[in-house]
């Protein structure tokens, strides 16, 4: 698969400036410490490019990494990757290293895709590049396989991997191997597992699940529930407030226009009046305009960040409460079916093959 059309080698001294940028956004966006420090990686996401038009159209991307870690085939790589392409190395981190806090991505936005602004591309572009500098800031996250894939290996390979990425995702979703019968099990078992997962959080098995967990952890999963709620109102009013300052600013402009033909109708004194509020009225607007956008990237887009931030670690805690009400289900899965073998080997007269079975039971329920 050949690079997209538009994606040409970019001169060293830019490559070098966006490498110090990125060590920058690193530094400052790390979460996790440890073994991989942010001074292992240097990853930037530079070169937006559009492909296509219309509904079709999608965004591709440069990634440039700089490493030091070992495991690396080349210390320097570039490579070309769209949205999606986060989106799949975003789902495989958070399938194979369940329970670490994942950066977030970016969230999609279909009006705003279909639109492709300046604006909504370069801050995609960031929110990109802060996703990964994250990622390999953490020690674990930072030396896994999947990271590694995703930022050296070429557009062919990369290709393979999202296919059998698909295949694999078709196949889960078309019940897996094992046939119907299996399929069915499969499926009967993960609805038990659901409706305990969900009376578990309800009521007294709420309680129940509480007093299994450690007293700290409960502690701060309940803050981060408030925390979510208050940030997301936090931003949803930082959202207006910034929506009013650009209608403040469009308000602005207007009226000075509106200044701008009053003064055409008069004369002397009365018209250069006019004109003087009219350019003043510009002057403001374009102080405005820089203060909207000061706004949306100091405030409005931090309070925005720090929720979606929070969500993952949210995320974390429901994987860790459904995971505990799995193990208490498969828990009284099995203590129920050693009552039932234990009575069977009580009762006179009992079947052998029903021992035998009761037996596999057991054994089958303590496996999984």
């Amino acid at each position: 698969m050949q690079a997209p059309p538009g994606h040409q080698a970019a001169p060293a001294a830019a490559a070098d400036s966006g490498m110090q940028a990125a060590a920058a956004a690193n530094g400052s966006s790390s979460a996790g410490g440890g073994s991989a420090s942010s001074s292992d990686f240097e990853i930037v996401v530079t070169d937006p490019v559009k492909q296509g038009e219309g509904v079709s159209a999608y965004v591709s991307y440069k990634v440039r990494t700089h490493t030091r870690l070992p495991q690396y085939n080349r210390p320097s790589c570039e490579v070309i990757r769209r949205f999606r392409d986060f989106a799949h190395l975003e789902s495989q981190l958070a399938e194979k290293h369940r329970g670490i806090i994942l950066p977030p991505l970016p969230e999609k936005n279909a009006v705003q895709k279909f639109q492709m602004s300046q604006e909504f591309i370069e801050d995609r572009r960031r929110a990109l590049q802060v996703f990964l500098n994250r990622a390999a800031a953490h020690p674990v996250l930072a030396k896994s396989a999947e990271l590694q894939l995703f930022l050296e290996a070429t557009e062919d390979t990369w290709a393979v991997e999202m296919a059998r990425g698909q295949a694999a995702a078709a196949g889960a979703a078309a019940g897996g191997a094992g046939g119907p019968k299996k399929r069915l099990e499969d499926a009967v078992g993960w609805i038990k597992g659901l409706g305990t997962a969900a009376t578990s959080i309800v009521g007294s098995s709420s309680r129940a699940a509480d007093a299994a967990e450690d007293p700290e952890y409960i502690k701060v999963r309940d803050y981060l529930v408030a925390l979510e709620s208050h940030l997301s109102e936090a931003h949803r009013q930082a959202s207006r407030l910034a929506l009013k300052e650009v209608e403040l600013g469009e308000a602005t402009l207007e009226f000075g226009q509106a200044l701008e033909r009053l003064g055409r109708l008069e004369e002397g004194n009365v018209s250069e009046a006019f004109s003087q509020m009219s350019s003043r009225s510009a002057e403001l607007v374009a102080a405005r305009r820089k203060g909207c956008e000061a706004l949306a990237a100091r405030f409005e887009a931090p309070l925005k960040e720090s929720v979606r931030s929070v969500r993952a670690v949210t995320a974390v805690c429901n994987d860790r409460a459904l995971a505990l009400a799995m193990h208490m289900a498969a828990k009284h899965d099995v203590d129920a079916k050693k009552v039932r073998w234990a009575k069977l080997r009580g009762t006179p007269g009992s079947a052998q093959d029903k021992l035998t079975e009761a037996e596999r039971e057991v054994v089958e329920a303590e496996e999984r």
